[in-house]
């Protein structure tokens, strides 16, 4: 009986410890590409628009892309959940 309660053990302590540290993987990430008349570069600035403080204390905002008069829209690709 003892292996039996040390396997299943060992296996929580696994799934919980994948589960804690999986958190990383989830984070987002956001690359620029760039194309044809794509002509933006040190110039161009992400904006925050509609921020949020949530209880905790963090803070989540919807982000524009300003481009100086001119230039070509930024043509931004957003990947939530970069694996």
């Amino acid at each position: 009986m003892a292996p039996l309660m040390q396997r299943l053990l060992g296996i929580s302590l696994l799934a919980s410890g994948c589960a804690v540290f999986s958190q990383g993987a989830l984070a987002s990430s956001e690359v620029w590409l760039l194309g044809p008349n794509s002509r933006t570069g040190a110039e161009s600035t992400v904006v925050p628009t509609n921020c949020e403080e949530a209880a905790d204390g963090s803070v989540t905002c919807d982000t524009k892309i300003v481009n100086p008069p001119g230039d070509t829209p930024a043509k931004p690709y957003y990947d939530p959940f970069n694996n």
